[in-house]
């Protein structure tokens, strides 16, 4: 009796089967989770997809893609899925690898010498494996590209000034430039741009035929999302301006698709590459995707869900008990998840436009997986939201904190017009600080913001009410006692030197 007991939840447990029209029961469950949510976090709208086998068993779009014309969210409405691009990357790297074109473990340097990294261990060692699994010990130095013109051969020409925080393998640092520059190799090896091997190994097979790359063609499609932030503790949401999207960025972030499209993607991804009876993608390829090569975090502060495994585009994780593969994106006030659970053959791909509930982004999609499978609820969204008000007190408790150490009553050692003129960076290019109306403004890359004298020699950007990052710049003097540089830190980057040309 006591062995027939002990073995009876194994065995009902084996015998737990799923079908779409079971998961069909749960819809008006999930729409209620995702109305909460976007009452709470202040989601204008969202978009959410969940594919099991090889349907799309359900799509539907919440919410306004525009507020100002009250035009809603629909299945087919494209956002910009950030990272979540970076595995249509790796996936593309890995049919290379297949084909004979490229090795994922030889060094980079044999595919594109011109790739130049700042030591002579990154330069003979770097493979393209460590640079989709974030593993070269580089920071991520994302002001090279962040809202700016450059191009991507120009972006990744500034990788050799990039140094390093770990050792080599040493650990997990999450990478766009690395991503960025592994596209580049990919178009070195193959005489194409990485926006064409996406388009003809990825994007036609797969039928995705309203993903596009640029923002123009976003527009140019009609049906596309705004991304939204709250402009001050009125709540009051309104369209983020500034794009820190960027074509330098392309392999690591660029892609802009709907819910429709994407079931294609989580389609092939669930079934080993095929797609409407044909193979599309390679199996090989996808599993090789799957392999995790770096701990990406020690522990995970949450008993439900394990520490993550970083693969090549995407995290590998456990959730009570099912094995997971998942990646985030976030950029310009759009949050997206994908969450597919392989066993199962089921996945889901939830992606929204509002600022305020970006950190729910890397749970927002459990307890959409909870309901379908009949697991327990976990308070993924209240827990979030406690975490996000301590945040939000504890950063201004930090601005208030460094108000407080501003030296009242100081002024400027020289006159304005001095610290007027263009400053140069290796790194990030030019800074212009110009004397307009009696008063300074900054001009970087598309920045453009009157800058307000906190003390001394320091200045800070006057953003308030906007979405411009705010930047404190501290101008410094040479043995003559002239202001010839300034010392920032930008995007939470290294602090870099602008010297005045």
């Amino acid at each position: 009796m006591k062995r027939a007991i002990f073995i009876a939840p194994f065995l009902l447990f084996s015998f737990i089967t799923f079908s779409q029209s079971t998961f069909q029961k749960m819809f008006p469950a999930i729409d209620k989770y995702i109305d909460s949510i976007l009452k709470d976090w202040h989601i204008p709208g969202l978009a959410l997809g969940i594919v099991y086998k090889d349907q799309l068993i359900y799509s539907r779009g919440y919410g306004y893609r525009n507020l100002e014309q009250k035009l809603p969210v629909e299945a087919t409405t494209l956002f910009p899925i950030a990272s979540n691009t970076k595995l249509f990357t790796a996936t593309a790297a890995a049919m290379l690898e297949e084909e004979g074109q490229i090795d994922l473990d030889k060094p980079v340097r044999n595919y594109m010498p011109t790739l130049i990294f700042i030591n002579d261990e990154l330069n003979t060692k770097v493979t393209l494996r460590d640079m989709l699994s974030h593993r070269t010990g580089l920071p991520r130095y994302d002001a090279i590209w962040v809202g700016s013109d450059i191009s991507r051969k120009d972006a990744i020409s500034k990788v050799v000034y990039m140094k390093p925080r770990l050792g080599f393998r040493e650990g997990y640092i999450y990478n766009n430039m690395m991503y960025a520059s592994a596209g580049l190799v990919l178009e070195t090896v193959t005489g194409k741009s990485w926006e064409n091997i996406i388009g003809e190994k990825i994007f036609k097979p797969l039928q995705m035929n309203a993903t596009v790359f640029s923002k123009d063609d976003m527009v140019k499609y009609g049906n596309y999302a705004i991304g939204y932030f709250e402009k001050d503790s009125t709540r009051q949401l309104l369209p983020k301006k500034f794009d820190v999207q960027s074509v330098a960025l392309g392999p690591a972030g660029i892609i802009k698709s709907s819910v429709e499209d994407m079931s294609h993607w989580m389609i092939a991804q669930l079934n080993d590459g095929l797609y409407q009876g044909k193979q599309t993608i390679s199996s090989k390829a996808i599993k090789e995707t799957l392999v995790p090569n770096i701990i990406a975090d020690k522990e995970s502060k949450y008993d439900e869900l394990s520490n993550a495994l970083y693969a090549m585009g995407r995290n590998i994780e456990t959730y009570k008990g099912y094995k997971i593969a998942t990646h985030t994106g976030s950029v310009d006030g759009f949050y997206s998840n994908l969450t597919l659970v392989p066993a199962l053959k089921l996945g889901v791909f939830m992606i929204h436009n509002g600022e305020a509930g970006g950190s729910l982004r890397t749970v927002m999609a459990f307890p959409v997986i909870e309901r379908l499978l009949g697991l327990s609820i976990t308070p993924w969204s209240q827990r979030y939201l406690a975490d996000y008000k301590i945040a939000v007190a504890r950063d201004k408790h930090v601005s208030d904190s460094v108000k407080a150490t501003q030296a009242k009553g100081t002024s400027p050692s020289h006159a304005l017009s001095s610290y007027a003129g263009t400053y140069t960076s290796p790194l990030y290019g030019s800074m212009m600080i110009e004397l307009v109306d009696d008063g300074l403004t900054i001009a970087f890359k598309k920045i453009r913001s009157p800058l307000l004298h906190f003390h001394y020699d320091q200045f800070i950007t006057n953003v308030e009410g906007t979405d411009l990052p705010s930047f404190r710049l501290n101008f410094l003097t040479n043995s003559k006692g002239e202001i010839n540089s300034i010392s920032t830190s930008l995007f939470g980057d290294p602090v870099e030197i602008f010297v005045k040309k």
